[in-house]
């Protein structure tokens, strides 16, 4: 068997940073792909939508020439059109002039098989070389991959993919694919397989293809670092190195590990992904990492809860990512009717006559703490916490709507007797000395912020005729995740591309929470700025 690299760090790592490599940066990771004698290297994404040339998505083939190594090239350099995702029409590309790109990468759904042959047949005729790559090739059965192979053997294309959409296959599941197509495609076609590390299988099973024995030439995507959505991609260092070692010397691996110390390092700092356990879960039940995605920055749930919702998700759905599917299925399972009159009366009985002092888990906790302490001892205010329990701060209640903090401090709670708990329905287990409020009631119709538990307890402490409130810890989000909370055990990740309109959003309701009662910030916080006068 005959082995290909194909390096996809430009075009799928791009969804880690909106394709925002940067246009030195571009180019020079194509010269150092070719010098560490990579096969084929894949620039980015051909698509019909206007872009920044510093990013990794090119509306021709002229302008992806431009990025190209000014030497001669013994790579293969190609671009991916993908039907229904930023696409460009093949007929608007120009014909192969030997200048730019040599081949063309086409993904298509099962709905979409009729149009890709359409389009690929349109490709080839201006020349291109064309990788033919269905989308969850696990969702194909074996008579429905047999009818896909009798058309790519019409279409005779350059190579044709297994695709591991969902990192969810196996190796008995690769391999059997394998040989499935090995034995009834024609020989000059290469099969290539393109692996996610849901399951962390994407190097093992490039390591059980490398081994089956076929004429065929076998192509393995991979990506510096295993850059990608989600849990990313086999990485290009790991696969470069176990070929040398165990087929022949052929890459310069150094390079690639070049690629990752000036470009990929800093944004792995700035971006997470790889292997983690909801992401094992999406592929475990079969379907969108993007749904793991979402429940994840949620940071409301544990894994228990997020396998439940997951494996809520109906059957036709599972494939393709539905934002608003997973919106509805997050909500029924937070949803708890209960009648919280008494609830609210009791808390509005312990607030009654007195300020109110919320403690949030920012920052400005350690750093303002005399002033919160003076304050307290001024003023004697009923203190609230949010999420998080510290004795040294004189709590006299502690509210809870994070299924996930609540997992975290709840041992912790129950030691503590003379604070009172104060729960969100959605949480289980309470105790039978534990307030419980409705949770759909005091969240709020913007999705982004619904459940935000400083918003929510605010609603409450309105509802219970609370008059004077003074905030502290509410910082604001840094998407860092080591810059938003006065205590380590705290920290989860923040996405950067939602921190700051999160914040935005989280202004303008306290805006509104304040024409009710009075809101004061007794700790500095983004949330003032702007003109946030309370």
């Amino acid at each position: 068997m005959s082995i290909q690299i194909l390096d996809c760090t430009l075009r799928d790592g791009g969804y880690i940073n909106d394709w925002a490599f940067g246009r030195k940066t571009i180019t020079s990771i194509l010269d150092k792909l070719e010098s560490a004698n990579i096969d084929i290297i894949e620039c980015g994404f051909l698509t019909g939508m206007v872009q920044d040339e510093d990013c990794s998505l090119f509306n021709s083939v002229s302008q992806l020439e431009a990025v190209l190594p000014k030497r001669e090239r013994n790579s293969m350099y190609v671009a991916m059109i993908a039907i229904g995702e930023k696409e460009l029409h093949p007929s608007e590309l120009m014909p192969y002039d030997g200048k730019s790109i040599g081949g063309i990468r086409l993904t298509f759904h099962k709905e979409e098989i009729a149009q890709a042959f359409e389009w690929a047949r349109i490709i080839m005729e201006k020349g291109y070389e064309v990788f033919m790559q269905p989308v969850g090739t696990a969702f194909y059965s074996d008579l429905e991959l047999l009818q896909l192979v009798e058309k790519i053997n019409e279409l005779n294309p350059y190579a044709f993919y297994i695709v591991d959409t969902l990192g969810s296959m196996y190796r008995n599941e690769v391999s059997h694919r394998f040989y499935l197509i090995d034995e009834n495609m024609r020989q000059e076609i290469h099969l290539g397989f393109h692996g996610h590390n849901n399951l962390q299988l994407a190097f093992s099973n490039a390591q059980v293809l490398g081994k089956i024995q076929t004429k065929r030439t076998l192509i393995l995507d991979a990506s510096v670092y295993g850059m990608g959505r989600g849990a990313g991609n086999l990485p290009t260092e790991l696969i470069t190195q176990y070929i040398n070692k165990n087929i022949a010397s052929r890459y310069d691996v150094t390079m690639v590990m070049d690629i990752y110390d000036e470009y990929i390092a800093a944004i792995r700092k700035e971006y997470e992904w790889g292997y983690t356990v909801p992401y094992h879960i999406a592929a475990s039940n079969v379907c969108h990492p993007n749904y793991a995605a979402y429940l994840i920055n949620k940071q409301t749930l544990t894994m228990k809860d997020i396998e439940k919702i997951i494996q809520s998700i109906p059957e036709k759905f599972k494939i393709l990512f539905d934002r608003k599917l997973i919106e509805q299925l997050y909500t029924q399972f937070q949803s708890r009717k209960i009648d919280d009159s008494k609830a609210v009366c009791e808390i509005a009985e312990l607030i009654q006559g007195k300020k109110i002092l919320l403690l949030a888990p920012g920052k400005s906790l350690v750093q303002e703490y005399e002033t919160i302490m003076n304050f307290v001892e001024a003023e004697k205010p009923y203190v609230i916490s949010v999420n998080f329990v510290d004795g040294k701060y004189a709590m006299d209640a502690c509210f809870v709507s994070n299924h996930k903090r609540m997992d975290i401090i709840g041992q912790e709670i129950r030691h503590l007797r003379h604070i009172r708990t104060i729960l969100t329905s959605n949480i289980p287990g309470g105790g039978e000395d534990c307030l419980y409020v409705e949770y759909d009631r005091y969240t709020n119709p913007d999705e982004m912020i619904s459940d935000n538990a400083g918003l929510m307890l605010l609603k409450l402490l309105k509802r219970c005729r609370a008059e004077s409130v003074y905030l502290a810890g509410f910082d604001g989000f840094h998407h860092r995740y080591n810059g938003n909370y006065y205590s380590q055990e705290l920290n989860f990740r923040v996405n950067e591309s939602e921190a700051y309109e999160k914040q935005r959003r989280i202004r303008e309701q306290l805006r509104e929470l304040s024409k009710g009662m009075s809101i004061t910030f007794l700790t500095p916080s983004e949330y003032e700025q702007g003109g946030f006068d309370v």
